[in-house]
């Protein structure tokens, strides 16, 4: 037998026509994550290159002794390049960036254990559809690759080949990066080193680039200086203690203010808010505050606010929590600072709960910690953490809060808000304790356009059927009934003079957002706790304009500390002798131990 590839001028129609639709489904297998996620697409599509060049090499090992190996790494190559792209897809939709597999894999076991905990009957079978679907992959390649050996000895079908070569070169070499074709990639890269994504292989380069630079990074961390900036806080003593709230509201991000198809409906939703908060003695002043998550990881979002760091990294974050506890690596925080001011500290976090590799831990210290398994509830499930927000605010407030001899902080991480948004709205009852009663969930989707106290929307758009609405709508709905349900805590059982910040945790995930902002609203029925944040910028009232200031959103624990101190001075404190605000924060070397 000949070792050496032998061509025919021409091949027929049915046999060029093969090749190109085993070409086209092979060039389209990589592109497949893309088109069924938010994952933006290549400047080339929908030429995929690296199949271009695996097509190129089974063509020409045809009918020669690597044709078998041409196949085998064909197949091998197509399969890597599916998969990288999967998985690319699904860090940017849960996270809205690019992959860095080396703070990626920190995931991996967490992503197992949710897998054993959700383990039912439907998950069950969706893992064995996608078994399915991964075989029948395998075969339609194995099919395809046996059919471009095949039919790839004509001259016209390399004719075909040699064509998309020089289609695809000078868009590669010269052409994209001429122009700069292509999304950027969104790790953690300054703006004047971002790298254009054009291919999956410069998609995988710039992967291995960011996961080098986020090692080096945490490895200078541990020779780094320490900022003990909030270590000074320890000197500081207040006599005047007001209640103090820090709600964070699951998904509620500047997307509501900066789309215009939610605009319409939110700006005059937080216009009724701000008027029925007016009229009860509220004063208020929102800003925006760029976290460092976005779609999701509200742990890194929660740790940057209480620790004034930027944490926008997993492994970072990691770091901290080995390292928290440890005698003499303690690590200075605003829960720790409220409680050395006498305040009792409570922590109302309902989807928090143990699970197989994943412990619950007291992170950040509080006195009280309210859990799922501690809210004694009884009733239908209600979502994520079974029991709704009405229910889980009020229970705590009756029981922890209430009857404290002590000024109370109350950190609260709203559930009702969280994606998919395809629960089912939970009812607003007289009395919260009513919830269980039930037996059964009484959700949306039944109409609540009537219901009371008012949601702040529309009839034509809490009427319709929820399931049946558009993503975008349905994440309205749940964001303007966690602030229905917060309107009426405040206005009822709020004490007199309390300070309360309110924001989101992160972006809502699904949506497509173009930053990581979230409204920051400060309010208290004493005006000297907002006026000094108003001097600051902060846009009077609940809504979001061109004027209102863009904090980080890791300054709040000074700008926190800051207000409390000169509220306790009063108004003719002198502000030089306050403590200095972070606008950036201190530098994440603070939460590294040796």
């Amino acid at each position: 037998m000949s070792h050496r590839w032998t061509t025919s001028l021409s091949g027929s129609g049915w046999t060029v026509l093969l090749f190109v639709g085993a070409w086209a489904v092979l060039n389209l297998l990589p592109l497949l994550p893309a088109l069924g996620t938010p994952l933006p697409r290549g400047p080339y599509f929908p030429l995929c290159v690296e199949v271009l060049v695996l097509v190129t090499a089974v063509v020409y090992a045809g009918r020669t002794r690597w044709e078998r190996t041409a196949r085998v790494g064909a197949g091998l190559g197509i399969g890597v390049l599916l998969l990288y792209e999967a998985y690319d897809a699904l860090v940017y939709t849960a996270f809205r960036r690019s992959g860095i597999l080396y703070e990626d894999l920190q995931f991996a076991d967490n992503l197992g254990y949710l897998l054993v905990n959700r383990l039912s009957w439907r998950v069950g079978g969706g893992l064995l559809l996608a078994l399915a679907a991964a075989a029948g992959l395998v075969w339609l390649t194995t099919r395809c690759l046996r059919t471009i050996v095949r039919t790839g000895k004509y001259g016209t079908c390399r004719a075909l080949l040699l064509a998309g070569h020089l289609l695809a070169w000078p868009l590669v070499l010269v052409i994209g990066p001429s122009l700069e074709l292509g999304p950027p990639n969104l790790t953690y890269q300054s703006s004047n080193d971002r790298t254009r994504v054009r291919t999956t292989t410069t998609s995988a380069i710039a992967n291995v680039r960011a996961s080098l630079r986020l090692r080096a990074m945490l490895d200078s961390l541990r020779t780094a200086p320490v900022d003990s900036t909030y270590a000074t806080y320890d000197t500081l003593s207040l006599d005047q203690r007001p209640p103090v709230y820090l709600i964070t509201i699951e998904s509620y991000g500047s997307v509501l203010n900066d789309r215009p198809s939610l605009r319409g409906l939110y700006r005059p939703l937080m216009r009724r808010l701000e008027s029925a908060l007016a009229a009860d003695g509220w004063h208020m002043a929102t800003a925006r505050c760029e976290v460092p998550v976005r779609g999701g990881r509200s742990w890194l979002s929660i740790a940057t606010l209480f620790t004034g760091v930027r944490v926008n990294r997993q492994l970072l974050f990691n770091k901290f929590r080995a390292t928290s506890g440890v005698p003499g690596t303690d690590v200075p925080h605003l829960v720790d600072f409220l409680d050395h001011q006498g305040y009792r500290t409570v922590a109302l976090q309902p989807f928090t709960f143990e699970r197989p590799g994943l412990p619950v831990r007291n992170l950040y210290d509080f006195d009280t910690t309210v859990y799922r398994r501690d809210l004694n509830y009884q009733g239908p499930s209600y979502g994520l953490a079974d029991a709704p927000d009405q229910y889980s605010l009020h229970f705590t407030h009756h029981k922890y809060l209430s009857s404290s001899k002590k000024p109370f902080f109350l950190f609260f991480e709203t559930v009702d808000s969280h994606s998919l948004w395809n629960y089912g709205l939970p009812p607003y009852l007289d009395n919260w304790r009513q919830f269980n009663e039930q037996t059964t969930a009484n959700r949306s989707p039944h109409p609540n356009a009537e219901s009371f106290p008012p949601v702040f929307l529309p009839d034509s758009i809490t009427a319709p059927t929820i399931y049946d609405q558009p993503t975008s709508l349905r994440y309205l709905r749940h964001i303007a009934h966690e602030l229905r349900v917060l309107r009426e805590y405040l206005m009822e059982k709020a004490p007199p003079g309390s300070l309360v910040l309110l924001l989101g945790d992160h972006q809502p995930p699904l949506l497509n957002t173009d930053d990581s902002t979230v409204p920051l609203h400060v309010l208290s029925t004493d005006a000297a706790l907002v006026d000094p944040v108003r001097r600051r910028g902060f846009t009077k009232g609940l809504l979001l304009s061109d004027e209102s200031p863009h904090l980080y959103q890791e300054a709040l624990y000074s700008s926190l500390v800051r207000l409390l101190v000169a509220h306790d001075r009063g108004a003719a404190a002198d502000t030089t002798r306050l403590p200095a605000l972070q606008p950036r924060g201190v530098s994440p070397s603070l939460l590294v131990g040796d």
